[in-house]
């Protein structure tokens, strides 16, 4: 046994020198950020990857965790889970470069601080992830993305530990998507109605790394530590390219938060109309909205229960987007009305313990959730009210 040990061993240690032999003691590993690109949604976090330089032996690559496999439809996939990502190797530098270039975004390179092993080993492990079989992965909002994977990578390869300057943060992931959001205002509100309870949870530090931007800011402070000491992270930064930043606009009438005031102003109205008149005269009208509610509360549903999201777990918003919106369309008399009764309460739960509740809600979500409260009332608590 202690035969097999030792030849195993030795193995080992020749497939290192071996692999040592791929890069030169010249050889250079950078971690390449990106800024934001504004005119698309996929593209605000920024993006980071790997570039290895090795000239002696002619290495000029650039490792791309966000490669897009997915052929289109990217909101409808991500909001679903079906984004497919992969390990793009097929640029250099410079090419990539001149992609960012056109599109006006910041470039900038920090040396990585790795001793020559530990160049070997990221190299292998990049290399090893670019194979066909290995390269693809399901994109997941916050846990497995460009920065992520990249991260993965490079602590991997590190002989040692990551010391940073501060261990804690008070950070949620609510917090960071309601900073990034905001250009995007409509898609904004449809992430925030899928987010549940997980993303008010404060983040561990490398839980906020998914952003690039929060990544270089920790990094450029930590420290590797070993046997042999503690070393900075980075060794040195360029940047690249620093373009002007971008003058962003937002319009009050461009966010949901806009027409739904007015819908929600409009509905007071006609409950007010129809309780002086003692008749519901806007069926049809309440028809149309518990059919909106029921498709939105399957979809949240379907996001909570079948995706492998982890943020839209135990999702709080399906209090009044309520699925039994959908059996009131199956049920007459007093089941009917009893259905509506337990619909007012679920409701009520969030209007009135929305301050206490483990999830933020949005003003915009009350106000919905006010509306669908003035006309659940009438078709239940209210019945006779308005059907004199």
């Amino acid at each position: 046994m202690r035969r097999i040990i030792l030849i195993f061993s030795m193995l080992l240690m020749f497939s290192t020198i071996v692999e040592a032999k791929k890069l030169s003691s010249e050889a250079k590993v950078y971690l390449m950020t990106v800024g934001p690109y504004y005119k698309d949604f996929a593209s605000i976090w920024g993006h980071v990857a790997i570039w290895v330089e090795d000239k002696p032996n002619g290495v000029d690559k650039v490792y791309n965790y966000g490669g897009a496999a997915y052929g289109g439809n990217f909101m409808l996939k991500l909001i679903t889970g079906n984004l497919t990502f992969y390990l793009d190797t097929h640029q250099t530098l410079q090419q990539e470069l001149k992609t960012y270039k056109r599109a006006e975004r910041d470039v900038d390179l920090y040396e990585l601080n790795l001793s020559r092993i530990e160049k070997v080993r990221l190299y292998n492990f990049l290399e090893q992830n670019a194979k066909e079989e290995n390269k693809y992965y399901n994109y997941e909002f916050y846990l497995k993305n460009c920065a992520t994977f990249t991260m993965d990578a490079i602590k991997k390869s590190i002989i040692g530990e990551i010391v940073y300057d501060v261990n804690t943060n008070d950070i949620t992931y609510r917090d960071i998507c309601d900073d990034k959001f905001k250009l995007f205002p409509w898609t904004d509100f449809l992430i925030k109605l899928i987010a549940g309870t997980n993303n008010d949870k404060k983040l561990e530090l490398e839980g906020i790394f998914f952003v690039p931007a929060y990544m270089v800011k920790h990094l450029e402070k930590a420290q590797i530590q070993n046997r042999g000491g503690v070393k900075p992270f980075f060794k040195n930064h360029k940047n690249i390219y620093d373009f002007p930043d971008v003058k962003l606009k937002s319009s009050f009438m461009d966010k949901p938060i806009f027409p739904i005031s007015i819908l929600f102003v409009l509905e007071l109205l006609l409950f007010g109309f129809s309780y002086v008149k003692s008749k519901n005269y806007f069926k049809v009208y309440d028809i149309i909205w518990f059919a909106i509610a029921s498709m939105f509360s399957l979809f949240l549903l379907f996001t909570m229960l079948f995706t492998h999201y982890v943020v839209t777990k135990w999702n709080l918003n399906l209090f009044w987007l309520n699925p039994l919106f959908i059996i009131t369309f199956f049920l007459k008399g007093e089941k009917k009305k009893t259905i509506f009764k337990i619909i007012t309460v679920s409701i009520l739960i969030v209007l009135l313990g929305f301050a206490i509740l483990p999830q933020t809600f949005y003003l915009v979500n009350l106000l919905l959730a006010g509306m669908l409260l003035l006309k659940t009332l009438k078709y239940g608590f209210l019945y006779d009210r308005f059907n004199n």
